[in-house]
């Protein structure tokens, strides 16, 4: 595997990032705490009930967390060992990127449990020896483990320690000793792209063919009958691709990348007679597919059917027992399967047609056992040869999360979104987290979800639009999902993450992002007075500014609204926007002298023209702002820290706010209206980084919800007092 890019509006936190970039996950954590799930696989399950409250929680205390879900990751590769069938290791790298961490399981994938040793680094592939022996590619080198991956040690490569991303592994049929690497080409600081080892990994020599530039060795294969004949298959970091042939075990090599796409390769298959290679990249329609060649890349011809509707093949996995069936994982279609060499193909087999599929295996010597490792939903699983798969990925928490919501009419109601590389979804729940099931979206990368007052789920995609309109979706009644709009043309020309219902107009909606691509990089509101059949940019702002929040004052009328937003260039570096004519007019009324970054609104429980804002100032540290007039006037309340990236006010104390931060202390609770902090995260240590808060409620009880990196947390709030009318709401 390599850095894959991600080349759309992150739109993370509210703030809109460049079209292209490597993917870069939030920094990574302890191991996750252990969850329960249910049969359904889809699902995940946390002890008790979702509105159990300890003792001790009466008031404030010092919070109660705990995870609810749901399971997943960003699996890149996993692979079953050949002396224990049981023991299946599965790598996570977010994004494709760094942060994440090797998973084991003992009982053939159906529970996973984190592997201490390689916490916070990313495993792009997984590799058996014959003799049970495991290797792994990681962000930092190659891995060993001799105990069936339960204790691993670190080999040194000899290249620099600060550019040794290992992104594929290889092992010769005919000597287990001998062991190639394919090497991460840094961003093009590491030119080391290819190395050997004939001692099992104890030592390593370059073996990187003589290609212009660097590029990462994306896969290695071994001809079963001859050591010295090496396939190495390679990936520029946005684009290019080739394909090198060695007879001599890489003291020279054959450029055989003629006749190919040109594009990124991804993979590579050897029997000794047949060649495989499969590449393409989402970003740019870098369309490859799957070749095939008979004279080891002299000449190429196009494997893949015509019915593929996605050219981008990321593994390529051909029966043990069977040469003529072949499975070929896709980045967006699942798995496509082949059952006579190629003739026809069963596009997205078994059900697998959502997934954006990373790795492919068949378990070792078996034609019906398959795993699967696919972005954001983790492992997958066929015991029928690829008829039917389903997840099988209890224990892997690792799924990153952007929002979480609650109906306002039953508080068991939650949904999530989540975002992988170029994918994603929506997660909901009908039993307050107990259990999930996912929702079917278009598989693109959602930003926000939420409930309208009448209990209905909406949620915001962020593209790909080469998968789906971006926009606003909403569950209809009968379970699918429409698409509202706003929609500015074909490419991804809006980013949005800011959403907000009207509690007296059902046909009131407004959105806020920033425009995107052609349609340029500036704040947008969108407002719909037909509950989205139709939509009105109404306020589009200064260049490099982003809406990240709305909130409308509660006075019946939803004429006074205030909107906050990001601004990164001089002289509008963030701040807040206020509309007295129900959200057709907008303009600045707030803006700070430093940056406000990733800002978040809440509304006061007891008075209507009571608003908080929280934002970062710089970097690494937040702020927090109170108004008193309906947003007309903002002043500090004199509280500063660690960057905060949720924000929430108590429904029964409007003295008590709840922030979520990213620091140590991942959430904090003030009693006085945001003057002073103290932590509230008993039970997030092992949590990953927030990204949102939201409170479910009813009239006498409520729990507070995070979202975050590897999950989504709750624990419940619960005070006796009376909602407060004095004090510090003016």
């Amino acid at each position: 595997m390599t850095l894959r890019p991600v080349c759309l509006a992150a739109g993370f936190a509210g703030l809109a990032f460049v079209a292209c970039t490597l993917a870069a996950p939030l920094p990574s954590t302890a191991s996750p705490a252990t969850l329960h799930t249910d049969l359904r696989g889809m699902r995940a399950r946390a002890s008790g009930s979702p509105f159990e409250v300890p003792h001790a929680m009466a008031g404030s205390g010092t919070g109660a967390w705990t995870p609810l879900g749901p399971f997943g990751g960003d699996v890149d590769s996993v692979a079953a060992s050949p002396t224990h069938a049981d023991i299946v290791l599965a790598g996570i790298a977010p994004g494709g990127s760094f942060g994440g961490t090797l998973y084991r399981s003992s009982d053939g994938g159906s529970q996973w449990s984190a592997v201490g040793d390689l916490a916070g680094i990313s495993v792009y592939d997984v590799a058996f020896a014959p003799d049970g022996t495991a290797y792994v590619a990681t962000q930092d080198s190659v891995w060993i483990s001799h105990d069936d991956g339960s204790n691993w040690s670190q080999q040194t490569l000899g290249i620099d320690p600060l550019n040794d991303a290992v992104s594929s592994l290889a092992i010769d049929p005919a000597n287990a000793a001998t062991i190639w690497a394919g090497i991460s080409d840094a961003g093009g600081f590491q030119t080391v792209n290819l190395m050997r080892s004939l001692d099992g990994g104890s030592t390593w020599h370059d073996r990187t063919p003589p290609h212009a530039a660097a590029m990462t060795g994306t896969g290695i294969a071994i001809d079963p009958a001859d050591s010295d004949t090496v396939i190495a298959v390679f990936r520029g970091d946005f684009g290019g691709g080739e394909v090198w042939v060695s007879r001599d075990g890489g003291d020279t090599w054959d450029n055989r990348t003629d006749g190919l796409p040109g594009t990124p390769v991804n993979a590579v298959s050897y029997d000794g007679t047949r060649l495989l290679v499969g590449g393409g990249e989402n970003f740019g329609s870098q369309d490859f597919g799957l070749y095939t060649s008979d004279d080891l890349g002299v000449g190429w011809t196009p494997l893949h059917g015509s019915n593929w509707p996605l050219l981008v093949a990321t593994a390529i996995a051909v029966d043990p027992n069977d040469t003529q069936t072949i499975a070929v994982a896709t980045d967006g279609t699942g798995i496509n399967l082949t059952h006579d060499g190629g003739a026809s193909w069963d596009v997205g087999a078994g059900g697998s047609g959502a997934l954006a599929a990373q790795s492919v295996r068949y378990a070792p010597a078996s034609s019906q056992q398959l795993f699967v490792g696919a972005s954001s939903l983790g492992v997958f699983e066929s015991s029928d040869g690829g008829a039917a798969f389903a997840a099988t990925s209890n224990g892997i928490a690792e799924l990153s999360l952007y929002s979480i919501a609650a109906s306002p009419l039953d508080p068991t109601q939650l949904a999530v979104a989540f975002q992988g590389n170029n994918n994603g979804g929506v997660f909901s729940s009908a039993d307050g987290g107990a259990t999930w099931a996912i929702e079917p979206v278009p598989p693109t990368r959602y930003s926000k979800v939420g409930f309208s007052p009448a209990g209905v789920l909406y949620a915001i995609s962020s593209g790909p639009s080469t998968v789906a309109p971006e926009g606003l979706y909403r569950r209809e009644g009968d379970g699918s999902w429409s698409g509202l709009g706003p929609d500015q043309g074909d490419l991804y020309e809006s980013d949005l993450v800011a959403l907000r219902f009207s509690n007296n107009d059902p046909s009131l909606i407004l959105l806020g992002g920033a425009d995107f691509g052609v349609a340029g990089n500036e704040g947008t509101v969108w407002r719909s007075t037909d509950a989205g059949k139709n939509w009105v940019k109404q306020y589009e702002g200064d260049a490099a500014t982003f809406v990240s929040a709305i909130e409308i004052v509660e006075d019946g009328s939803d004429q006074t609204m205030a909107a906050a937003y990001t601004g990164t260039d001089t002289p509008d570096q963030g701040g807040v926007l206020r509309s007295v004519d129900g959200g057709a007019d907008w303009a600045p009324i707030y803006q700070q002298s430093t940056y406000l970054q990733r800002p978040n609104l809440c509304a006061s429980a007891a008075n209507a023209q009571t608003f908080f804002l929280a934002a970062a100032i710089d970097f690494s540290s937040s702020g927090l702002w109170r108004s008193v007039d309906g947003g007309a006037s903002w002043s500090p309340t004199g509280w500063s820290g660690p960057t905060i990236a949720g924000l929430a006010c108590d429904p029964f104390d409007s003295h008590v706010l709840y922030i979520a931060q990213q620091s140590t202390v991942r959430a904090a609770r003030s009693s006085d209206q945001g003057v002073s902090f103290t932590p509230f995260a008993s039970g997030l240590a092992a949590a990953g980084y927030p990204t949102q808060l939201a409170i479910a409620h009813d009239d006498h009880t409520a729990r507070l919800l995070m979202s975050t990196s590897k999950g989504s947390e709750a624990t419940p709030i619960v005070n006796g007092d009376p909602i407060f009318a004095d004090g510090f709401d003016g």
